[in-house]
């Protein structure tokens, strides 16, 4: 229905809260849930003992691709940056999407006085960008000074401790890759945008 909406362009905005999962029925994992992540659907033990096998899907891009006025990602730790797009969503005329990031303590596992400090290792490590796509054109609104690396990001979570077990450092090494892969892409993005 989504999809169906956004290609039809109705006059709307729509904001998803992305946790990562199904939070609400469970901690299940999604397609949203990224490599790696221990849910309930994917648990680690004996049998698996990376969790989640798949990369994560890119919804913000997905939405752009319906070619819709306006679509943004967000994260509450750079809340200048959330207050602008959402002005420009409420602006646009048609559809618009803003995919914000929301930690789950619970289904995380972290502290939730630690949320907003694992929203900005989210963005600083380009796991989760900050950008928009206005009238397809793209543009990255923050680009960190210093990109860190994504263990950086995995070690705030309990939901990733075990990808630090030996053996796992092709998986981390694996998730390092698409997260510097996607960083990249979307720089090209930007500047094939805006030629």
């Amino acid at each position: 229905s989504l999809s169906g909406a956004m290609e039809r362009n109705h006059k709307m905005v729509y904001v998803c809260y992305d946790n990562q999962a199904y939070m609400n029925t469970g901690i299940q994992r999604s397609s949203a849930t990224p490599k790696g992540a221990d849910t309930t659907t994917s648990p680690v033990g004996k049998a698996n003992t990376i969790g989640k096998q798949q990369n994560r899907k890119d919804l913000t891009k997905i939405m752009a691709a319906h070619n819709i006025p306006y679509a943004a990602q967000v994260s509450p730790s750079h809340w200048n940056d959330l207050y602008q797009k959402a002005e420009k969503a409420f602006a646009a005329d048609g559809a618009a999407f803003i995919n914000a990031l929301a930690p789950c303590p619970r289904g995380w596992r972290h502290d939730s006085k630690d949320t907003i400090e694992i929203c900005r290792l989210a963005v600083d490590t380009c796991f989760w960008p900050l950008y928009e796509v206005a009238n397809g054109k793209t543009r990255v609104t923050y680009k960190p000074r210093e990109k860190k690396p994504i263990t950086e990001f995995l070690k705030a979570q309990g939901r990733f401790r075990h990808l630090f077990n030996p053996g796992n450092e092709d998986v981390l090494k694996a998730i390092q890759d698409e997260t510097d892969r996607r960083w990249e892409m979307l720089l090209a993005e930007e500047e094939i945008s805006n030629r």
